[in-house]
């Protein structure tokens, strides 16, 4: 196996002039180019692992911070704007759009992670990348999730979020969040879409209003696991619903297929997955973006 890069800090700035901190992986035989779009509550350096096993693979690969997240928070947070909807508005385009002028001549493709794929529709530049594939993706309506965690989540949003929001100005990790702390913009716009069973999109919330769910056309491989109590089939349905002229495959896969006790909704990115989801991963990209597979 080829020695893993170095990640390099590439600033970003999106078209509102919003400084982002990335950090760039680059390939030694660079055949592609892939951002990675975070969950929730996730700094970029949870996806380095990931991210050098996708450079040894031949893709220059980017992995960034959300506005109001980690190195790309640049103020207190009780005094931090971001709202999650210009995460896919302004942040995800920026990445793409940092790769694409960087490497021109690439393919490019993007992996989001939970909202990182909900919001892909919400991205003007989109149709730049030649797949999509989503990790544990779907709607975040607390009814569709399972039991006994829809309870916990409901107490997030209704108990947990709005006390530390009065005691903070923003929601730190606690009892019911283990993620980075919150921004009051971004739990209460999360918070809103996890309590409506509005379509997600315009209907949704109006921050929407100018998205292109319908117009994302590319291949879209949604992966899901059978122990996600977030992302479960009910919930996949509901936000892939949004994606209606996209080529969308769906993938799923229960722990044991895989040796192992649990994935859940972040354990994808689990280094000893390597030689399985992360192999199986980056062969379905190489095919939809026209790459021959390379073995590391």
């Amino acid at each position: 196996m080829s020695e893993s890069p170095a990640a390099q800090p590439l600033a970003l700035e999106a078209r509102d002039g919003r400084a982002l901190a990335g950090l760039l992986l680059e390939a030694a035989a660079p055949r592609g180019a892939l951002a990675i779009n975070a969950a929730t509550g996730f700094k970029r350096e949870f996806y380095l692992k990931f991210a050098a096993y996708c450079a040894r693979r031949g893709y220059h690969t980017l992995a960034y911070d959300y506005r109001g997240v980690g190195a790309s928070l640049h103020t207190p947070l009780p005094a931090e704007s971001a709202r999650m909807s210009e995460w896919g508005t302004l942040d995800m385009p920026a990445a793409l759009a940092a790769l694409a002028q960087r490497y021109p001549q690439l393919p490019l493709a993007t992996l989001g992670h939970s909202v990182g794929g909900q919001l892909i529709g919400c991205m003007p530049n989109q149709a730049r990348a030649c797949a999509h594939l989503t990790i544990a993706a779907s709607t975040g309506y607390w009814r569709r999730q399972r039991a006994p965690f829809r309870y916990q989540a409901l107490a997030f949003w209704k108990v947990y979020g709005p006390l530390m929001l009065r005691r903070h100005g923003y929601v730190p990790p606690g009892v019911l969040w283990s993620g980075e702390s919150l921004p009051r913009g971004v739990f209460l716009q999360w918070r809103a879409w996890c309590l409506s069973a509005a379509r997600f999109g315009s209907a949704l919330d109006p921050d929407m209003s100018d998205a292109g769910f319908a117009a994302v056309r590319a291949p879209l491989l949604c992966w899901g696991f059978r122990d996600d109590p977030i992302a479960t089939p009910a919930a996949v349905a509901a936000l892939l619903e949004s994606y209606s002229n996209a080529a969308i495959e769906q993938r799923w896969t229960a722990p044991d297929e895989v040796g192992v006790r649990t994935i859940g909704h972040h354990g994808f990115f689990a280094e000893h997955h390597r030689d399985s989801l992360w192999r199986a991963a980056l062969d379905w990209l190489d095919a939809r973006s026209g790459i021959e597979a390379l073995r590391v």
